[in-house]
């Protein structure tokens, strides 16, 4: 597992990916919240009337398009499409639905479901069609089977140049991980990964959990139901592959995950009522280390989903409640991360509204831009030399990952100085391989020159480590 930098990763780069996509949630029984302006406002216009998983996506403007709970999809005004029910999620599935929009597509969006407790309904997708019916969407294909047996897992990241969005599940009974990649052809066929522990098939409870990327991508984590256990693992953005696994008993029954903005911090949940809400502190770089930073923010009974807003705070889910608990400042280490569990109600109107037991899922990268305004110009982002090799995440999270799959066989160097021209890594005589791991351990804040040398050829990248505390 790497050092982590706190750092910002988000890059001008224009793809359609924005905030703003997730500023409409309908979830729970009849819950909704809009994220338009400073403070969400409560929505009671909705129809999901769910126990867990759901999905809701809007335009780039923050206008809604669409949602679903797995299996119905309804249009803006609230009604079903065409072709809108019948879709396979489980009813209670943790994340029974993702919606991502096909990169390069104005108009085709992917509805990803997942049935419950492993059950076989499997993994699959469904495509709505905005252009049709006026601009309200249709569903044009339905219930594509990508896999059977899986756990309620999952979740999805773009890469930097939006050209694919990474879509995880994971088996059920296994340690696989299948990462498939969503791009302007499609879906494509699985990178299968087997990293961390097995998700055991002795309790069905095991399937329970959520499963998040931080935003920037270079995380994955998730929480393993009823084996009492959360696992953290580095995610290849290039191959899609996920590797190092930190593995993490909390002794309770785990169900909720997510990752700070600046992706410092992992939060948990549990059923313990002594325990409920729980903070890792990811900068502590061992794994060790990160397992004892563990600090313990509330022990409320029954706390559920974790979901970033688009606000940068973090909203947690108590049983049933018609509140929502608000993380308010998640990247700040310990109490001083101020969570409020009665935080907004979502029943102002006492018409029974409750956020049940979830929150709406989305592709984890419409947070990336609530990085307290950073940004990374795209001419750090485009190489100044030949590109022979692909270098991500830039701006850097305490890594780089290189993808030299196209260099020749034999052994290369690498060398990382700073603007002034002094070394700050240097690893000669490496031996070829598809990715190579550089961990950049403390570097300061700035701008830095890497060059990628075998014999002639040399490729050269400017690379970020931002801290915009």
């Amino acid at each position: 597992m790497k050092k982590f930098i706190l750092f910002t990763c988000s890059i001008a780069i224009s793809f359609q990916l924005s905030a703003q996509q997730a500023d409409n949630w309908y979830f729970g029984i009849f819950a909704g919240l809009n994220f338009s302006a400073s403070t969400p406002a409560v929505l009671t216009d909705g129809k999901v009337n769910t126990p867990e998983g759901c999905s809701s996506i809007s335009d780039t403007s923050g206008a809604l398009l669409f949602y679903t709970d797995g299996n119905n999809v309804w249009n803006k005004l609230h009604f079903l499409m065409p072709n809108g029910s019948g879709l396979d999620a489980g009813s209670s599935a943790t994340q029974a639905a993702l919606i991502a929009q096909q990169p390069g597509s104005n108009n085709l969006y992917y509805v990803f479901t997942l049935d419950e407790i492993g059950g076989p309904l499997g993994f699959r997708y469904s495509i709505v069609d905005m252009s049709l019916q006026s601009g309200l969407g249709d569903v044009i294909e339905k219930n594509i089977l990508l896999q059977n047996s899986v756990t309620e897992k999952l979740t999805a990241v773009t890469t930097y140049d939006g050209s694919k969005i990474w879509v995880v599940v994971h088996e059920w009974g296994s340690n696989a991980f299948y990462s498939y990649a969503l791009t302007t052809s499609g879906i494509s066929t699985p990178v299968i990964s087997n990293a961390g522990i097995i998700h055991s098939t002795a309790e069905i409870q095991n399937t329970y959990g959520q499963m998040k990327f931080a935003s920037c991508g270079g995380l994955l984590a998730l929480a393993i139901g009823y084996q009492d256990t959360i696992e953290i693992f580095d995610f290849n953005l290039v191959d899609g592959t996920v590797s190092d696994p930190i593995t993490i008993p909390i002794g309770y029954h785990v169900y909720g995950i997510e990752f700070s903005p600046d992706d410092s911090k992992l939060y948990v949940t549990n059923y313990n009522p002594e325990a409920t809400l729980l903070q890792f502190d990811l900068t502590q770089g061992s794994a060790d280390a990160i397992i004892n930073s563990k600090v313990t923010l509330n022990s409320t009974e029954d706390l559920y989903a974790l979901q970033l807003a688009p606000d940068g705070k973090i909203y947690v889910v108590k049983s049933f409640s018609t509140y929502l608990g608000i993380i308010n400042e998640p990247d700040i280490a310990g109490s001083g991360c101020d969570f409020v569990l009665n935080g907004i109600n979502l029943d102002p109107n006492y018409t029974g509204a409750s956020a049940a037991l979830g929150l709406p899922d989305f592709v984890q990268s419409y947070f990336d831009y609530v990085h307290k305004g950073c940004a990374l110009s795209t001419s750090i982002d485009e190489p100044l030399s030949e590109n022979i090799v692909d270098v991500f995440p830039n701006p850097s999270n305490g890594f780089l990952i290189l993808n030299t799959a196209s260099l020749e066989a034999g052994p290369f160097n690498i060398l990382l100085t700073d603007l002034a021209g002094r070394t700050c890594f240097l690893s000669t005589e490496i031996s070829s391989s598809a990715t190579t791991k550089v961990k950049l351990a403390s570097l300061n804040n700035g701008v830095y020159i890497l060059k990628v040398t075998q014999g002639k050829k040399e490729f050269v990248q400017k690379i970020l480590v931002s801290n915009c505390n």
